[in-house]
């Protein structure tokens, strides 16, 4: 978690947690499109992807989707 501007914002660590996989699982599933990308935030330089609960939400629903088939392809 960070704060910028007196604004919390979830990192991919928290997002990872709340998913339970790994950050690095997490930026894969966002590249090959198994999740959306999630909104982004600047900070100082850098613009950083953060992960809102409503994101999260999304992003299991998207997730339990790709797992199901993935389970009934099998």
């Amino acid at each position: 978690m960070i704060i910028v501007k007196g604004q919390t914002y979830n990192t991919v660590a928290d997002a990872a947690e709340s998913l339970g996989v790994s950050a690095k699982t997490i930026r894969d599933y966002i590249q090959r499109g198994i999740i959306p990308a999630p909104p982004e935030v600047k900070y100082g330089l850098r613009t950083m992807q953060y992960f809102p609960v409503e994101y999260l939400d999304r992003a299991r629903a998207h997730l339990d989707k790709y797992r199901a088939k993935r389970k009934a392809d099998r």
